[in-house]
């Protein structure tokens, strides 16, 4: 569950918004298009997120590294 008040993670944005997609009927050949297109922007956007984190730990290990150098002085 949930904590009262805290956001959602990108990553339960980007599923709810995957399963959102996925529940579209598309009726017509212009709809079918926008889903794919809608699709293919998910999946970049899975990717950039997933790099954003990587570089967001990358980042924080950075800091402390250079905290724990600041401490020792």
């Amino acid at each position: 569950m949930l904590s009262e008040g805290a956001a959602p993670t990108i990553n339960s944005w980007i599923q709810a918004l995957g399963d959102n997609i996925k529940s579209l009927k598309p009726s017509s050949m212009t709809d079918k298009r926008r889903l794919e297109v809608m699709k293919h922007q998910l999946t970049e956007l899975k990717r950039t997120s997933r790099r954003m984190q990587e570089e967001i730990n990358v980042l924080k290990e950075e800091v402390n590294f250079l905290q724990e150098g600041k401490s020792d002085e």
